[in-house]
């Protein structure tokens, strides 16, 4: 339809405007309507049609009733004119009054169609921008948030208008927080912001607060740290976590959190407070006659496993709250990730003036040389949870390991496969990845010592879907040795795929091997299993620690059931060592632990164990670990190797009728 040049009254867009604007969202369900064909008026001559003035002074009138909540009589009005055929100029006025009247009528359907129509019939209003923001406010307010973020999206790109960006930019906040993306939500605020006229902008400001102090739990405040690290909201969310963990008596969180906060925020007006409280946890931190230095990525993209490990390590000194019988222990937690510079200079430190008895870290094999160095020449004994690097000794006669190797998993498994399944011959197949290569090449070195033959070992790139050519080397390598192949009448399921067979045969492959080992990750694993019972592959399948996650069992294929992995830690495990110490970590942290968590746990276990039994220094505390075979673990009564590995024990899990069930 084309506009014609009719002259609008001002004060009528405005009012327009401003009630697209001040209505809210709800929650319910609502699908979208497609734009209603308009109903032709009755035939009138020019001179019946309402005049401009006239028509104008009726949409005021349906204003006025839809401001005083009195949605349904402007309804009864607007569609009255809306039949009377107005001249094309208020006519989309109209179709949006009639939106805004529905929405308070919570007449979604009839919303969405007016909107639409408005959309359909006047694709060049400049209300077009206006109905697409009611549009957004109708779906979100019936549930549909994916719906009404895009529209929101296209409003903010195409509209010229910053009041109308600044509205749009409003309740993609709104409705990001709906979603719990607090990131998104806090940014779009931020984008309004510089819109915002006159208090709108403090209005704005203490609308991100109150989410930060309100609504963010722990993890959410420190990715609000992390995004903003030396802006608004990031000293906000910095202060919040400071005091959480004030509150939960968690010092070593505040003393870090208050390190992390004045080397951001310096001049910030929490700053002198911030610096009063460092005092105060130093002070406090000097009363514990003993201490031990966590060094861990807390930031960054390692950060979620330093926390895990850091919350096993945090649950080993809470114990004698249970009762037992150790000294009061400090925890001094550094952050590798926060300021890698001056990291080794803050770390000198540590070890020179607080004097910790033991050093648990770091996360990372590459990180060890330069700790172990450090902790040679400082004679303060460290112990990694997590490096799995082989041989620690030639780093050094502090260095100590309590992570679960690849070296332990390859002998578990392939004593579980030799020895006690009389398995003979395999057939690797692994990620092409520094992990999935060493844990081959350490099976492979364990079976043979065992008197196993190796048939084939192939490689695969992780995160394929299809390993089709891959599991064409294997059958062709086990061809030339043991394998065999026989033609059978064809299955019609797989005509077209497999190749080889005559018309009406094909040729069944029967493996040479006794099972294959896959050390990959479990997405990898699932489709791999699948696609080899497709081939004939029908085999026991074995692994390692890549497999162990929460939905693997329950969701892969059929064809990994009976399969067999290992790992260094089993959640479930009946070992009442393990249950109590899951029991405790989900009521303190609200969550499963991992390996991580249980590694941590191990390690600063073993140093308090080592300063309950009397000693008050690191070479006691070194001289300790390398004497006792009887050290206390989740995983039984255990020693550290002359290599400096602990000596943990290995776990054996089975995938059984979609769960994971320890085999021993």
């Amino acid at each position: 339809m084309v506009r014609r040049s009719v002259p609008r009254a001002p004060h009528l867009r405005a009012c327009s405007v401003a009630l697209a604007v001040a209505l809210l969202a709800g929650l319910v369900t609502l699908g979208e309507a497609a734009p209603a064909k308009k109903n032709p008026a009755p035939p009138r001559t020019e001179q019946s049609k309402p005049p401009t003035a006239a028509g104008q002074s009726i949409l005021d009138q349906a204003k006025r009733l839809i401001d005083s909540d009195q949605p349904e009589a402007a309804a009864v009005t607007l569609r009255r004119f809306i039949e009377s055929g107005p001249v094309p100029d208020l006519l989309d006025d109209a179709y949006l009054l009639m939106a805004a009247a529905m929405f308070g009528m919570k007449e979604h359907a009839e919303t969405v169609r007016y909107v639409n129509q408005l959309l359909g019939e006047f694709p060049s209003s400049d209300l077009v921008d206006r109905a697409k923001l009611l549009l957004a406010k109708t779906h979100a307010r019936a549930g549909n948030l994916d719906l009404a973020l895009p529209l929101l999206s296209e409003v903010r790109s195409l509209s010229a208008d910053p009041a109308i960006k600044r509205d749009a930019l409003r309740l993609t906040g709104e409705f990001q927080a709906q979603k719990k993306d607090y990131l998104r939500a806090i940014q779009a605020w931020l984008d309004e912001i510089p819109l915002d006229a006159g208090d709108q902008a403090h209005d704005t400001e203490g609308q991100i607060r109150q989410l930060v102090n309100e609504q963010l739990d722990a993890p959410a405040l420190v990715r609000v740290r992390e995004a903003y690290p030396k802006s608004f909201p990031g000293d906000l969310a910095s202060i919040k976590l400071i005091e959480l963990h004030t509150a939960a008596g968690e010092d070593h969180l505040v003393e870090r959190d208050l390190r992390l906060f004045l080397s951001r925020f310096p001049n910030h007006p929490y700053a002198t407070k911030a610096a009063d409280l460092q005092a105060v946890v130093r002070t406090k931190f000097k009363s514990h006659p003993y201490s031990i230095a966590a060094i861990f990525p807390m930031s960054g993209k390692l950060a979620p496993f330093g926390t895990e490990v850091l919350n096993g390590i945090q649950l080993a000194l809470e114990r004698p709250k249970d009762g037992g019988d150790s000294p009061s222990i400090g925890l001094i937690v550094k952050d590798t990730e926060s300021d890698r510079a001056a990291f080794l200079d803050e770390l000198s430190g540590v070890l020179s003036d607080d004097r910790p008895l033991a050093v648990i870290g770091p996360l990372l094999s590459k990180n060890l040389p330069v700790m172990a160095e450090m902790a040679e020449r400082t004679r303060i004994p460290l112990i990694t949870p997590s490096a799995t690097a082989p041989n620690l000794r030639r780093f050094g006669n502090y260095v100590f390991s309590t992570a679960l190797t690849y070296g332990h998993q390859a002998k578990r498994v392939a004593d579980y496969a030799v020895k006690e399944q009389q398995f003979k011959r395999f057939a690797i197949l692994y990620p092409d990845t520094p992990y999935g290569r060493d844990l081959a090449r350490l099976f492979a070195q364990e079976i043979r010592q065992q008197d196993g033959e190796l048939i084939v070992s192939e490689p695969y790139k992780e995160g394929d879907s299809d390993f089709r050519t891959v599991i064409g080397k294997l059958k062709a390598e086990d061809l030339k040795k043991y394998g065999v192949e026989v033609q059978v009448d064809n299955d019609p399921a797989k005509t077209g795929i497999r190749q080889g067979g005559k018309k009406g045969k094909r040729l069944l492959y029967s493996p040479g091997f006794d099972a294959v080992f896959i050390p990959g990750r479990s997405l990898d694993v699932g489709l791999l299993a699948a696609q080899l019972a497709f081939f004939d592959i029908a085999v026991p399948l074995l692994g390692a620690n890549g497999w162990n996650t929460p939905d693997f069992a329950r969701v892969a294929d059929r064809t990994v059931e009976g399969g067999v992995f290992a790992d260094g830690f089993f959640a479930d495990s009946s070992s009442p060592v393990v249950q109590e110490f899951v029991e405790r970590y989900r009521k303190r942290f609200q969550a499963t632990p991992s390996l991580f968590a249980a590694q941590g746990y191990d390690a600063a276990r073993l140093a308090v164990e080592a300063i309950r039994r009397g000693a008050t220094s690191g070479e006691a505390v070194r001289d300790f670990l390398m004497m006792q075979h009887d050290l206390p673990t989740l995983s039984g009564p255990s020693g550290f190797n002359p290599d400096g590995t602990l000596n943990r024990r290995v776990f054996l899990i089975q995938v059984k009728q979609g769960k994971f069930v320890p085999l021993d």
